[in-house]
């Protein structure tokens, strides 16, 4: 920011307390709000981010669109208005292009056969033909070394396409920018339209001074009323396309002020990222690592209308469905700035937020329930609540200090037969592992206990749940406790347990035991107790027992083969059990009931707004 000095220092006082006044001012695009603060509907919802983040971005909408940014109280800067049905968003780099090319036809054609190394990769109409333009590198040479991929899909003629230019040094409205560009384009030369806080023309792609040279020399020639300067090479400028070639023009991505793009008119009221259909305003972020994150600004039942049908069944009883909504919106103001550091409020992934699907898994039953229930919100002690919820409770739910944090008063563990009356599919659940599966899961995570000979469950919580899980083997024990047995680093569920609700079978092969009683047969001798002269005991975990009878002495393999974890539910098993919650409205329960069994104590609250 560029300060001014000024004469008095009553001025001085007087420019330092507006300023702080707009900081404090500052819109969503610059900070985020407070997650306790409900009069802000607005969510920024992370679409595209970290490995899912874009090297470009395909926008689709059928109808009439605006570019604009965000200013510092709150407002919008609007750059450029368009009509097109596709965009394409990517940064400026150094690329390979293939061109002239007679029609838009052949570039199709030449963008098809375009191999994916060198992407991402679209077309531009210059005024000698159509070029396509892909990669993006940060040298000539890195480039240069690029071709062979094309050479090898028979795509031969690849130059590189640089990024020095000359752009007007004077700023210029809208209006003259684009009577300058046009001319210059019928004049046969490549000019853009650029904003950097005015618009300015553009023009060249050279690769080297010397080409930037004799770009001078022609505009001298052709425009000398126009002063031009060099236009210093950026990686982060970012540029907007039309999918017909059209350049619309490129942006200097400047500092807090982020490209946005909302609907301006057209019968649809979504629009598509990535082929996706989503609601609200998109907001286009450069990572650090040049690539893009794509923010969607939407109103919090918008979002909300995303998620309940990804969460629960469509289908499902309509007081489930407003259940459901509920913990979601609670849930969305509770975490709001979660991923702040990344750019956005919340994301779109169940493993850190909740599960969202955009327009395309809406349903009319599941709008409904957002809209019924608009505005409600739990609270406790004046906050939004940790509205945690899971699939199946597997007939009890858990306290939240036996999965991951201090005790929360609202988060404690209920009985939960609703599951099953439902007719969850999670009811019950069995998953056998051989002695090979679990010895590579188990070193796949840091642990190492050999051979593994005993695997059982020395404590449990009051709810039934595992509480520690004891591994033995020939090389020590090893003990997993809460979720760990799930969740551990490594896998995605350390030994794909879908709760920690289960009981575990220790498998070998089968041994026949004779008594005064008769003959069984035992599966295991792990765990087994055995009858002496000095009373009944638990055997000791080994490989082998050797047994010494009338007729000998003879040797027994006890190594298991396998390993088999029984169980019920599925999730993490705090809060509300969504399988719980259909069972419940399926006995008449209303969806506020269903919410004060799951979280007891809370206040249903009704915000302002609804």
């Amino acid at each position: 920011m560029t300060k001014h000095r000024h004469r008095g220092r009553t001025a001085v006082l007087i420019t330092l307390i507006c300023a702080l006044v707009l900081v404090s001012l500052l819109p969503d695009s610059l900070g985020h709000a407070d997650s306790g603060d409900l009069s802000n509907s607005m969510f920024r919802i992370g679409l595209h981010h970290g490995a899912n983040a874009l090297q470009s971005v395909k926008v689709s909408y059928h109808g009439r669109v605006q570019f604009f940014t965000p200013d510092i109280v709150g407002g919008q800067n609007v750059l450029f208005e368009d009509d097109g049905v596709n965009w394409q968003i990517h940064r400026e780099a150094i690329k390979l292009e293939v061109g002239p090319l007679e029609s838009s036809f052949l570039a199709e054609q030449t963008l098809a056969r375009w191999p994916q190394e060198v992407s991402p990769v679209y077309i531009v109409r210059e005024p000698e033909g159509f070029y396509v333009i892909g990669g993006q590198f940060f040298s000539v040479e890195q480039a240069w070394l690029s071709i062979p991929f094309l050479t090898s899909v028979s795509i031969p003629t690849a130059q590189v396409r640089g990024n020095m230019s000359l752009v007007t040094v004077n700023a210029l409205s809208l209006g003259e920018a684009v009577m300058l560009r046009d001319w210059l384009l019928a004049s046969l030369l490549r000019a853009r339209l650029h904003y950097d806080g005015s618009w300015k023309v553009v023009v060249g792609t050279s690769t080297d001074a010397a080409g930037v040279s004799m770009l001078r020399e022609k505009l001298s020639q052709l425009a000398p009323e126009v002063i031009w300067g060099i236009s210093q090479p950026d990686y982060r400028r970012i540029e907007v396309v039309r999918q017909d070639g059209t350049f619309l023009f490129s942006y200097d991505n400047l500092p807090h002020t982020p490209l946005r793009m909302k609907i301006l008119s057209g019968v649809e009221t979504v629009m598509a990222v990535e082929g996706v259909r989503h609601r609200g305003v998109f907001e286009f972020i450069l990572s650090r690592d040049n690539k893009f994150i794509v923010v969607s600004l939407m109103d919090i039942d918008d979002y909300l209308k995303g998620v309940v049908p990804r969460e629960v069944s469509a289908t499902w009883p309509s007081e489930s469905l407003k259940a459901q909504a509920v913990v979601a919106r609670t849930y969305a103001y509770a975490n709001r700035g979660k991923h702040a550091a990344e750019g956005f409020d919340i994301c779109t992934q169940s493993i850190h937020c909740q599960a969202y699907g955009a327009v395309e898994r809406e349903r009319e039953t599941t709008n409904r329930a957002v809209d019924e229930t608009r505005g409600i919100v739990l609270f406790f002690n004046g906050r939004p609540a940790s509205t945690y919820y899971h699939s199946d409770g597997g007939g009890h739910t858990e306290n939240v200090e036996n999965v991951w944090s201090a005790p929360t008063p609202y988060l404690v563990g209920v009985s939960d037969p609703y599951g099953v009356m439902a007719g969850s599919t999670q009811s019950s659940w069995q998953i056998e592992l051989t002695q090979q599966q679990m010895q590579a899961i188990v070193q796949h995570n840091g642990g190492d206990v050999g051979t593994i000979l005993n695997v059982r469950t020395p404590a449990r919580y009051l709810s039934g749940r595992v509480a520690e899980l004891l591994l033995s083997g020939t090389r020590g024990s090893l003990l997993y406790t809460k979720q760990q047995p799930r969740l551990l680093n490594g896998t995605s569920a350390l030994f794909a347990l879908r709760s920690t609700m289960y009981t575990v079978e220790v498998k070998s092969t089968p041994v026949i035991a004779a008594s005064a009683q008769g003959q069984s047969t035992l599966s295991s001798l792990q765990n087994a107790y055995v009858a002496t002269a000095s009373g009944v005991s638990q055997l000791p975990v080994a490989a082998q027992y050797t047994v010494r009878s009338s007729s000998g002495t003879s040797s027994i393999d006890a190594v298991p083969t396998s390993f088999v974890f029984n169980g019920r539910g599925w999730g993490h098993g705090v809060g509300m059990s969504q399988w719980g919650a259909k069972g419940m409205a399926e006995l008449g329960h209303s969806y506020t009931e269903i919410l004060l069994h799951y979280y007891r104590g809370i206040d249903i609250v009704t915000t302002v707004g609804r």
